[in-house]
């Protein structure tokens, strides 16, 4: 399965990386749209992959497009694509993890699930490390944490760290 997701994304990318450049002429906007869908798809995969970040600067440097705007679209991306990862991440790993490893990830999700600001502060410091963010969803994920109390901060750390970088 991950072979098949991995041969997705690259042909994904040599289908990108070869867009004809009239399109660019005629459709400037369309190159955001592609940021947002590309950075939407690394970051709903529930594996470790390419950081979204590097997906951004392909299209940034390759199409000379506004790196802010590249900035806000692909984090808004990235965001909309862990918050999938958070949702069907339980029900992914009923079948796929084993029991006692999802018992362990759903232990340390539910230590995370205690007050909204030490939640929020722990995922805005996680996301300003140069530490990927699939483990911190995958755990908030299985352990059923709602949302609001996951995205806002790592909106936050996201575009700050992107931004950065």
């Amino acid at each position: 399965m991950k072979f098949i997701i991995l041969l997705i994304l690259l042909i994904v990318t040599h289908v990108i990386y070869q867009w004809p450049y009239f399109l660019y002429i005629a459709y400037p906007m369309w190159y955001y749209v592609l940021v947002f869908i590309a950075s939407f798809i690394v970051d709903s995969v529930p594996f470790i992959g390419p950081p979204a970040w590097t997906v951004m600067v392909f299209f940034q440097m390759r199409y000379d497009l506004n790196i802010w705007i590249v900035l806000i679209v692909g984090v808004l991306g990235s965001a909309l694509g862990r918050y999938l990862l958070s949702k069907y991440i339980p029900y992914l790993s009923a079948k796929v993890i084993k029991v006692e490893k999802n018992e362990d990830i759903q232990f340390i999700g539910q230590k995370l699930s205690g007050d909204g600001w030490r939640i929020q502060l722990f995922v805005l410091l996680y996301t300003l490390m140069p530490l990927p963010s699939t483990p911190l969803f995958t755990a908030a994920g299985m352990a059923r944490i709602k949302a609001t109390h996951v995205i806002p901060a790592f909106l936050v750390g996201k575009f700050t760290s992107d931004m950065v970088m």
